[in-house]
């Protein structure tokens, strides 16, 4: 619609202009132009506070008989 009713001698200098106002109307079109201010509003997760307390039984190995038994190996005593 520019390019056919501009004079010809100004069609390049009056497309060009068409396409600028185009593109600064199009960018605050798809940017949301808005005059209220941005609220930010910061959601966080609560703090869950778990209590884990690994607890690794082993029982002692059967004590082996003889010269070869260590010295160093105790029984469990139960509470």
């Amino acid at each position: 619609m520019i390019w056919t009713t501009t004079p010809e001698t100004s069609r390049t200098v009056a497309t060009g202009l068409a396409v600028l106002a185009w593109t600064v109307l199009s960018c605050f079109a798809l940017r949301g132009l808005s005059l209220r201010p941005s609220v930010f509003i910061h959601n966080t997760a609560p703090e869950i506070r778990n209590d884990i307390r690994p607890e690794i039984h082993i029982p002692a190995p059967a004590t082996p008989s003889g010269d070869d038994a260590p010295d160093n190996v105790h029984p469990l005593h139960k509470r």
